[in-house]
C-alpha cells in the first residue's frame, strides 16, 4: 500500500496502526462478551441442579465468590442473569447477538419491574430490540416500555412536588474529595443541560475522558455561579474561598497556603487562583492579631476584560474553542512578580488551559500584541 501523498509517512503509518488498534479492540470486546455469556450459561446449569430455593441461591453465590474469585455482588448478578437465561428467547438472542452484560442488566431490571400479566409481551419486545440497538438506545426503549405499561404513573404526592428528594454528600480527602447525591428528574435534566455544552471536547485532540470533561464542566458552572450578583450572603459576604499564606512565600512561590476548611494547598496553585481573583491583604502581628486590612481590589477591571475578549475572542490556547465567559484572565508576567494588569500582559484562558500554563512546560508571551504559546519544542498562535 502506498503512502498517502498528503500525509507524512509517519502520519500514514500511525493511521494504519490506529485502524489495527480499533480492529483489535473490537475483537477483544466480542471475546469479553462471549466469555461473560459463557459464565452465565455455566451458572444456569449449576442453578438447575438445585431446588432453586433461597438457601440454594445463597450457597451458589458463596461458591461462585470463592471458586471464581469474584465479589458477592458480581456473583449475585450472575445468578440473576442465569435465571434470565431460563427464558429460551433471551438465551438465544444473547448468544446470537453477543449481548453485553449491561444489556442483560437492563432486561432483568425491566422484566422485574413490569406487571406480572404483561411480562411475556415485555420479554418479546426486549428480545426484539436487544439484537439491534446499542446500550443507550436499548435503555431508552426499556424505560419507554415501562412508562407505556403505566400510563397514569404512581399516585401523585403533593409532598414530592413541594419538596422533591434531593441529596448531596461531600467527602473531603487529602487531594480533593468525592461527591455523591440524588436529584429529581427535573433538576437532573437542568444539570445535564448546563453541563452538556461545557463538556464538549475543545478539539479533536482533547485528551480528556468524558468523566473528566464533565468534571471540568461542573467546576465551570460553579465559577459562573460564584460570579452571580444575586448569590445570598453568609456572614455578611458573598460566597468565596479563603486562602491564607505569608506574603513572602507567595512572592517566592514556595511553601503552602491554608485553604479554608480544606487544608494545605501548594504555592503554584495559589498563584493560578490569584490570576483572576479578588485579593484581600490582611497583616497579622506575631501573635496572629490583625494589625491592618488592605482594601479588596479586582485584579482584572471590566474594561480590560472587555478588551481581552475583543482580542482573544475566547480561550487563546491553540485548538481550544472555549467561550469568553468560560475563561480566566491570566497574567503573562505574574502579578506577584510585578506584572502589570494591562492588555499587553494578559491572556484569556479556560480552566483546563490555565492549569496547563501554571503546571506544565507550556508558556505564553505577548508578541506583536497577540499571545504566542510554546511547549518548549515549537511556538503556536491560535488560528484566526
Amino acid at each position: 500500500m502506498s503512502a498517502n501523498p498528503e500525509l507524512p509517512v509517519d502520519a500514514e503509518r500511525w493511521r494504519l496502526s490506529d485502524g489495527a488498534l480499533r480492529s483489535d479492540g473490537k475483537r477483544r470486546e466480542r471475546r469479553r462478551k462471549a466469555d461473560y455469556l459463557g459464565q452465565v450459561e455455566d451458572v444456569r446449569e449449576l442453578w438447575n441442579r438445585t431446588n432453586r430455593t433461597k438457601d440454594d441461591r445463597a450457597a451458589l453465590v458463596a461458591d461462585l465468590t470463592v471458586e471464581w474469585e469474584i465479589t458477592r455482588g458480581e456473583a449475585r448478578e450472575l445468578v440473576r442473569h442465569a435465571e434470565l437465561f431460563q427464558r429460551d428467547a433471551v438465551r438465544e438472542v444473547a448468544a446470537e447477538a453477543l449481548l453485553s452484560r449491561q444489556h442483560l442488566v437492563v432486561m432483568d431490571k425491566t422484566l422485574a419491574e413490569a406487571p406480572e400479566p404483561d411480562r411475556e409481551k415485555v420479554e418479546a419486545a426486549l428480545v426484539r430490540y436487544a439484537a439491534t440497538l446499542d446500550l443507550g438506545q436499548f435503555k431508552d426503549v426499556a424505560q419507554r416500555i415501562l412508562v407505556l405499561l403505566d400510563q397514569d404513573g404512581k399516585a401523585p404526592d403533593d409532598r414530592e412536588s413541594a419538596r422533591p428528594k434531593r441529596t448531596l454528600t461531600i467527602r473531603k480527602r487529602r487531594n480533593g474529595g468525592d461527591i455523591d447525591g440524588f436529584l429529581d428528574l427535573e433538576s437532573l435534566a437542568l444539570l445535564e443541560a448546563l453541563i452538556s455544552p461545557l463538556a464538549k471536547p475543545t478539539s479533536a485532540e482533547d485528551p480528556r475522558t468524558t468523566a473528566e470533561r464533565q468534571g471540568d464542566a461542573l467546576v465551570e458552572i460553579l465559577e459562573l455561579a460564584a460570579g452571580c450578583k444575586d448569590l445570598p450572603e453568609e456572614g455578611g459576604e458573598k460566597p468565596h474561598i479563603a486562602l491564607t499564606m505569608s506574603w513572602k512565600d507567595f512572592q517566592e512561590q514556595r511553601g503552602t497556603a491554608d485553604l479554608a476548611g480544606m487544608g494545605p494547598l501548594n504555592a503554584a496553585s495559589v498563584r493560578r487562583i490569584a490570576c483572576d481573583s479578588t485579593i484581600l491583604r490582611v497583616v497579622l502581628g506575631a501573635r496572629s492579631e490583625v494589625l491592618d486590612i488592605g482594601r479588596a481590589s479586582r485584579t482584572i477591571p471590566n474594561a480590560i476584560r472587555r478588551a481581552l475578549i475583543i482580542r482573544d475572542k475566547g480561550c487563546a490556547f491553540p485548538g481550544c474553542g472555549r467561550k469568553p465567559r468560560q475563561c480566566h484572565a491570566h497574567h503573562v508576567v505574574e502579578w506577584a512578580d510585578g506584572g502589570p494588569t494591562s492588555l499587553d500582559n494578559l491572556v484569556l484562558l479556560c480552566s483546563a488551559c490555565h492549569r496547563l500554563i501554571h503546571h506544565s512546560d507550556w508558556t505564553v508571551e505577548i508578541n506583536e500584541g497577540l499571545p504566542v504559546f510554546s511547549d518548549g519544542h515549537g511556538r503556536w498562535r491560535k488560528a484566526g
